[in-house]
Formats: C-alpha cells, structure tokens, sequence
C-alpha cells in the first residue's frame, strides 16, 4: 500500500481530533468537580447492560432495534477498521487475535452486520423523511451522518470484493461472504481496472472513518464517543434524590451560568442525543407547557459551545488551581443569561420533577438536577419565585408546613380517634410519618385516619409524632430552596434519633422518597422507610386484615410518580385493590414505569397551572376513558390533584378518587 499517506492521513486527522477533543475537555473542567468514581462494579454493570446492552433504547421496539443494529455494525467495523489501517503499512495485516478460524469468523460476523447496518439505515432514513416522528428534528446533520454511515459500509464490502478478485486465496474470503458474492461485479474487469476500484474504496473508507472521527464532536453526533462515559459515570443513587449542596465557603447558590454546573452536567450536554425521548415523555411538553428537556439540555450545551474560547480559558485556569483569576474571568463575561434567557423561567418552573425524562434517557442525562439547580439560583439568588409559591415558602419557614397552618394544628386530625402519640407511647415498632398532606389538608386528613384503624385492626405497633413532626423537606427542595430543606430535615432526624426509630412508614410518596434516600445525608442511618401501601400488602398477605367482597365496580390504579418510577413500587398498592372481591382492576394505557403524571411534583402542587391544558385534566381523561368509576391512588398530592380534575370536569357523578387504605378498609370482613 502506501505506508507514507497512511501516515500522512493519520497525523492530519489525529491531530485536528485532538484539538478539538482537547477543547472539549477543558471545557468540562470549567464545571465544578464532581467525583463519580466510586461503587465501580455497578457503574460497569450499568456500562455493559445500558451502554452496550442499549437497554434503555429497546423500549421502543422498533427505533430501539434500528440503533441497536447500527451500534453493534460499528463496534464490529471498529476492529476492521484498525486492520485496514495496518494494511495501509502491510497489505497482509491482521490483527493478531483475527487469524484463521477466528478471523474467518469474525469476516463472516462483520458481513453479516454490514448488511444489517444497511438495512437499519434505511430504515432510518424513511423514519426520519416518511414517518417523522413529532418528537425528532428534521435536520440535514442527521440525515448527512446516515448516508455516511451507509457509504462506509459499502465502501468496505466493494473493497473486499476487489480485493478478493485480485488475491483469491485472501484467508478471510471463505467467512466474508458478501464481499465474496460482489467479486461477480468485476467480472471481466482486467486487474488494473480491479486495483483502481480497490485504491479508492480502500482510501475513501479510510478518509471518511477519519473524517467522521472529525465531525462528531461539532453536532448531536457527539455522543458516539462521550455516551458510554456518560453511562459509567451516571447516577447510582434513586432518580428522584437531589444532591446534597453545601453552603460554607460559598457566594453563589445553584446555576446561573454554565461554569456553576459540574463537569458532569456539562458531559450531560455532550451526550444528548436529541432523540427526543425526554419530550415525547414529558408531561409538561405533553400539555402544551413551554418546558422541553432535551432544549433545557441542548440550548445550554449550544452556549457552551458559543463560548468555548472563553470556557476553555476558565478550564485552564481551574486546573491550575488559579480559582480567583477564574472568577474574575467568568464575572467579566457578557452573555445571555443561562437562566431567564437560554432557558426560560417558565420552562424551568414547569417541570414536575416526575422523572419521565431521566427514564427514556438512553444515555442516562439526569435532567431533574440541571433544572433544580437553575431553580436554586432562582430562588435563593434572585428570590424569584412564582406568586402561589410564596405563601408556601412562607408556611415552610414560619410553621413547617406549606399550607401555611399553625404548627400547632399538627395532630388536630386525629380527633377523638385513639391514634398514639410517640411522646407518650415512649417507643414503636413503626413510627407514622403523617406528613403535611395527612395532617392539614382535609381529604388527606380522611386517608390518615382510615389508614390509622386499618392498622389498630391489624394490631400494629405505631406511633405518631403529632406537634414534634415537621415537614419532610420536599417541597422546598424541589422548588430551590436547599436553605430551608436543610433547615427543616436535620430536626425531623433528630427527632427519629430521640425516640430511637428504626423503622418509620408514611402514606406520602414524597415523604417516602426524602427520608428514605436524602435524610442519609444528614445523618439517618439503620432506619426502614416503607410505603403505606407495601405495609398494607403485607398485612393483608399475613392475614392481619380480612378482605370481604365489594359490590362489582371497575377500578383504575394511578401510579404516583415518586412511588413508582423514582422508588420501583408498583406491584404492592395493586396487590391491596386486588385482594378485594368484585374489583376489577383495569390498567389505563400509561402505567407502571410509564405513569403519567398527577402534575403536584416539584412544587407544582403550591402553583397556579395558567399555561396550556392542566396535567390532571389530561390524566382524568386517561382515567375516565378505561370506564372505571374509581380512581385509586396511594399518594396524598395525586389524590387532591386527580380529585381536583374529576369535579373541574364535571366527571364526579361517574368517576370518584380514592385512597387504597379507604378502599381496603370499606371492604374489611
């Protein structure tokens, strides 16, 4: 061959790759440092199954199937094309693991995935020009990387094909069988004519891999090299718990700008995919809110890029440990602002943090922290807040709750019920987290005390906490205000530590999700979290509490999206509807893992909805269209929320919402 341009090619494209790699980098050292090195057996089990396994990808079927063939023709392809570089130097060369059986092997495997590449784009081509799913861009970026795609692999099998018409004795011709079945295109073709047609498939393979190489890191395309990084070093901890954020040393709170999020934010960007997956998920995008994930991601990373000279600067500048030069550099930028203007308020403020987008992500992108973190800002920075919420910070701060009631209504729920206080009682096997919903808001209020003698009928040992509860935490969290969550959860830990609590069950999804996965951070430990619902399963499983038969109705259960996607709890508030005779328990098209949204996460539940179609409108309609005439739920917020939607749609006649612990104790023998 021609081991001089071979040389020549590599030095050329090498090198312009790793300037723009190099930049990339020091980009991401602009970002805050975030170490995600730990538990390194599961970050490569989730590396194997989601990365190279596409995983996530295969929930939907057919795209899923199309990229998971792409992506399996070009890991196979990678090691042909190392080969045809050794041969730019040995027109023998083999890499030394691809000889004999093996290699013949492994000619007839990268055949077969050539066509099946080929096949796949096609596919592709005709999904994105003919098909046009709402949620892809139609973009000439796109449809340009298909076609490259498709001519490096044909350019690979017509180079076979002369090849093997030149040397039919080549070792690998007997696997190869569809470079061998084109060797008839050359027939009668002298062996000059053969060796031009080789030349140039040979070395127009080798430029376009190059080239390629080359143009991924300036589109969408970029997550060919960044997404298995981006997998490994994705999030271990449960979807919904947000990072700890510490206050010290600090004068800025959350993101306003690109260089205050963390590398791994900003890798977050590299790795989109612009799929779509996020917004065809997304409940506020589904409603006709101005929120859409993939743009909270990617319109920040087009900034990012926008700014490289400067970013680069400022990721030197942090590296060398220059910290205050680095300050100086990024205060003296001007530029749009990250929050307000590349990303809208309103956008941000929209998002119900139900985790859809971080689910269908195939690349893991954990998109609730970018927009929790920009809320931050907004809150804790700028005290830029929607109206409504106001009230609810000011509930939070002044009484612990954020209905704003006396903390000293806490326990006025219970009444003249006989529900045991833990001040009184000393110690319990369970301590009841009432939570905020269950103590103040008055249908909740019903649910609590329903769930309160179904536990007294079982003869479970519990307590309540009564005025020594406060709230969890979650609603200011969720809505930026980490100040105040961190206010708030350190006395409720204190709390559980007085009366020794080791185990602690509440109704409240939300309640569940804090104390289970982000009290630990402030000092929780050894303490069982259960919901409402697992408790009643097992109750009613062990005989505890005798289910009779309930008239004949049709039932339809909501998943909460804190209890479900965020937590994995979906089998056991069924099992308590299911061990009622004379349910029939009908699924609505979105559930489990697909639940649709109840539109109360977030914070949402203390804001107005003035944009588009309410949320639970959409999921009263989803619920009322199964013909059931209840729906049950196993969360305090989706119950007022679904609540809300049956009577401000005029379905209350035909449709009720229920609780599973009202459910199961109306049908107790």
């Amino acid at each position: 061959m021609n081991p001089w341009l071979m040389s020549l090619l590599l030095y050329v494209f090498l090198a312009m790759f790793a300037g723009t790699i190099a930049d990339r980098y020091w980009i991401l050292r602009a970002g805050e440092p975030d170490m995600r090195w730990d538990r390194i057996g599961l970050r490569l089990r989730n590396l194997l199954t989601i990365g190279f396994g596409q995983k996530r990808l295969l929930y939907e079927k057919a795209a899923g199937r199309m990229h998971v063939a792409i992506f399996s023709g070009f890991l196979v392809a990678l090691l042909r094309t190392l080969t045809l570089i050794g041969r730019g130097y040995d027109p023998q060369y083999h890499l030394p693991f691809l000889v004999g059986p093996v290699g013949v092997a492994y000619a007839f495997l990268k055949d077969t995935l050539t066509l099946v590449v080929l096949v796949a784009v096609g596919y592709a081509v005709y999904r994105r020009l003919v098909l046009r799913p709402r949620r892809l861009h139609l973009s000439a970026e796109a449809v340009l990387i298909l076609f490259w795609i498709a001519t490096l692999m044909i350019t690979d099998l017509i180079g076979d094909a002369a090849l093997f018409r030149l040397q039919p004795d080549f070792p690998e011709r007997t696997g190869a069988w569809v470079g061998n079945l084109l060797t008839g295109m050359f027939a009668g073709s002298d062996p000059a004519t053969v060796r031009v047609w080789f030349e140039i498939m040979f070395w127009g393979h080798v430029i376009l891999v190059l080239a390629f190489l080359n143009v991924l890191p300036f589109g969408k395309h970029f997550h060919v090299l960044t997404a298995l990084p981006s997998v490994f070093m994705g999030r271990l901890t449960p979807s919904a718990a947000l990072e700890r954020m510490e206050f010290e040393g600090r004068e800025t709170f959350g993101v306003g700008k690109l260089e205050d999020f963390s590398w791994r934010r900003i890798l977050d960007m590299y790795s989109c995919t612009e799929c779509g997956r996020c917004n065809d998920a997304c409940p506020a995008h589904l409603t006709d809110k101005p929120l859409r994930p993939r743009e909270i991601i990617t319109d920040a990373r087009d900034q990012a890029y926008e700014l490289s000279d400067h970013l680069v600067a400022v990721g030197k500048l942090k590296a060398q440990g220059r910290v205050k030069e680095a300050a100086e550099l990024i205060a003296a930028q001007d530029r749009p602002a990250l929050v307000g203007e590349v990303n809208s308020e309103d956008a941000l403020w929209a998002c119900t943090t139900c985790g859809w987008c971080v689910s269908a992500c195939p690349v893991v992108i954990d998109h609730i922290p970018h927009i929790i973190d920009q809320r931050r800002h907004l809150t804790m920075m700028e005290a830029k807040v929607p109206p409504a919420l106001q009230n609810a910070l000011k509930g939070l701060e002044n009484n612990s709750n954020p209905w704003n009631v006396g903390a000293a209504a806490r326990e006025d729920w219970i009444g003249d019920q006989p529900v045991p206080l833990l001040r009184e009682k000393g110690r319990a096997e369970y301590l009841l987290f009432v939570g905020c919903a269950g103590s103040f808001d008055s249908r909740n209020q019903d649910v609590m005390r329903a769930l309160c003698t179904l536990l007294d009928k079982a003869q479970v040992d519990y307590a309540v906490l009564g005025t020594e509860e406060g709230c969890c935490g979650d609603p200011a969290r969720r809505v930026g205000h980490e100040y105040l969550f961190q206010m708030q959860a350190p006395v409720n830990v204190e709390t559980f530590k007085k009366y020794e609590v080791r185990k602690v069950v509440t109704a409240c999804p939300h309640c569940f999700n804090t104390i289970a996965n982000e009290y630990p951070d402030f000092g929780l430990q050894d303490v069982e979290v259960i919901h409402h619902g697992e408790l009643l399963a097992d109750l009613v499983a062990e005989g505890r509490l005798k289910v009779g038969a309930a008239a004949a109705a049709k039932v339809t259960y909501h998943d909460s999206c804190y209890l479900g996607r965020h937590n994995g709890i979906y089998e056991a508030p069924r099992e308590v509807l299911s061990a009622v005779g004379g349910l029939d328990l009908v699924e609505m098209p979105r559930n489990r893992r697909a639940g649709f949204c109840c539109g109360a996460g977030g914070g949402r539940m203390f804001m107005e909805e003035d944009l588009g179609t309410r949320i639970n409108h959409a999921r009263i309609a989803e619920a009322a269209a199964t013909g059931a005439s209840e729906v049950c739920t196993a969360c305090p917020f989706c119950l007022t929320m679904l609540g809300d939607a049956i009577n401000e749609t005029d379905r209350s006649e035909n449709l009720r919402a229920r609780d599973i612990a009202e459910v199961l104790l109306e049908n107790l023998e």
